[in-house]
């Protein structure tokens, strides 16, 4: 009688490989901190990098990030850094995981001698060294993305026009020449490195991005963006030009406008960046921008999925008869 024991060996060594693939791709143990990655991918391109830090186990970081994958071109690879807490809980997502094992998105740890519990830890975390030559090395463009902010899924703009400058932000001074909000931005890697080889930013000094940008300007070589151009790339604290719309000419054409009269005139009479910062956790709202029920109605059409980064009903914080310009 023939023995059953070589079919044992290979049932066994078929079930083990099942168990090892399952537990690649469905990691049992969300603990683990970081997710390894192959070190080049075809897919995308590693002079980019699209980057969110946050250590607290917020319900927003799985919806935020993929929001984040959808919109931003697809040649860019994420990089999300926390605390063992978050990364645990983002894990959780089915999504967030499928992301991690094509390739897209990397998890890793924010060093524990390291901090990003406030606002000074946030500005010295972006002003070390380290992060720009060892973790974010081969990046050359960087976009640094908070819980506050959001690129618009309706936007005409694409991140990937603004790869000439330096840096670009939400502007403090529309009519400046330079600076912009780090909350959302993109950075140039190399520029911020030499700025690094000749100042160090001392502890409790200006936010990392007005000290890095107040620098960048005095650099020979640093292209920054404008008031003008950034307000295109961001919105917070400044309104722009509304937008406007064409008649189509006779042969079915337009001219000099992106906008059609007839297709796109709900557009029509309202400044629509790229995308929005608002600070403070989804707080701090500016009334340039959303100050009216017309302007955050036009928002709610152009920009439905900046809702989620929002952190109360503004009309509650509105004293006296301001409530009710300010309900929803």
């Amino acid at each position: 009688m023939r023995s059953s024991f070589p079919c044992c060996l290979k049932l066994a060594a078929v079930l083990i490989t099942f168990m090892i693939l399952t537990a690649m791709i469905y990691p049992l143990n969300t603990t683990t901190s970081r997710v390894l990655l192959p070190s080049s991918n075809p897919q995308f391109n590693a002079s980019k990098l699209a980057l969110l830090v946050e250590t607290r186990p917020l319900p927003i970081l799985a919806p935020l990030l993929l929001h984040f994958i959808s919109v931003v071109p697809p040649d860019w690879p994420f990089l999300f850094m926390g605390s063992h807490v978050s990364i645990k809980a983002i894990n959780k997502s089915f999504a967030i995981r499928q992301r991690v094992v094509e390739g897209k998105l990397t998890l890793a740890p924010v060093p524990a001698n390291m901090s990003v519990q406030s606002q000074e830890m946030v500005s010295r975390f972006f002003t070390n060294l380290w992060l720009y030559e060892k973790v974010l090395h081969p990046a050359e463009w960087l976009l640094v993305f908070q819980t506050d902010s959001i690129i618009c899924a309706n936007s005409k703009h694409n991140l990937n026009e603004y790869l000439e400058y330096d840096w670009v932000g939400a502007p403090w001074n529309p009519n400046s020449a330079w600076g912009g909000n780090g909350g959302l931005s993109l950075r140039r890697v190399s520029r911020i490195i030499d700025v690094f080889r000749n100042h160090q930013r001392p502890n409790n000094a200006e936010p990392e991005d007005v000290w890095l940008t107040e620098r960048l300007a005095h650099h020979p070589e640093a292209r920054l963006a404008n008031g003008t151009v950034s307000l295109t790339f961001s919105g917070e604290l400044h309104s722009s030009p509304p937008e406007k719309c064409d008649k189509m000419t006779s042969n079915g054409t337009i001219e000099d406008t992106k906008n059609v009269r007839g297709i796109d005139g709900w557009r029509e009479g309202f400044y629509e960046p790229m995308g929005y910062h608002t600070g403070g956790g989804g707080v701090w709202l500016h009334a340039p921008i959303w100050g009216t029920p017309e302007l955050r109605q036009h928002i709610w059409s152009y920009c439905p999925e900046v809702k989620m980064t929002l952190d109360m009903d503004v009309a509650k914080y509105m004293p006296g008869n301001c409530r009710s310009r300010w309900k929803r």
